[in-house]
């Protein structure tokens, strides 16, 4: 606050100018950007199931590397199994991998066993996801042929990582998340 006196004599109630002047404080935009990056890089243990004409149920090691800057992102990827829940007998031996953000897009590559029969099949994937959760419609493409009976060719699939371990780049192992 200023006190600024005008004219001569400065007669005091008549003369006198009250000047006040407010500053604001820089804005700190160091906490706000600090919340807009979260990066985390985990072992996952790949749960899922993926429904179509039959049911297939899914388990895999993989590594997830997901957060957000301005929107939320993830990158997977794992190898594991998948087997048919009514027939145990037919099941697949996979490979993965996916990206994530509000819509998720993946390929797995699956060798499907049965006795002495087998299948290799392309799965490409579309659908929503964040983080670690992602559901998506899937297309079983075969790779060879014949095609073994009892594997779905269109099919919902739901599937969540949960995390084994924190890696080293990881915010919160490191104390910033």
């Amino acid at each position: 606050m200023y006190l600024v006196s005008m004219g001569r004599g400065c007669a005091w109630p008549s003369s006198l100018l009250l000047a006040v002047t407010l500053r604001a404080q820089v804005p700190d935009t160091t906490v706000h950007a600090l919340r807009l990056l979260e990066h985390h890089d985990e072992i996952t243990l790949l749960v899922g199931y993926h429904q179509g004409r039959y049911g297939f149920a899914e388990v895999g090691l993989g590594r997830n590397q997901f957060g957000h800057t301005r929107h939320p992102y993830d990158i997977g990827y794992h190898a594991g199994a998948e087997l048919r829940v009514d027939r145990p007998e037919l099941w697949g031996l996979k490979v993965g991998a996916y990206v994530g953000g509000a819509s998720a897009l993946g390929v797995q590559l699956i060798q499907y066993v049965q006795g002495a029969d087998g299948c290799t099949v392309l799965r490409p994937e579309i659908g929503i996801g964040t983080f670690k959760f992602k559901w998506t419609y899937a297309y079983n493409l075969a790779l060879s042929r014949p095609r073994l009976e009892g594997i779905s060719t269109h099919m919902m699939s739901l599937t969540y990582a949960l995390r084994l371990k924190r890696l080293p780049k990881d915010d919160q192992r490191n104390g910033r998340g």
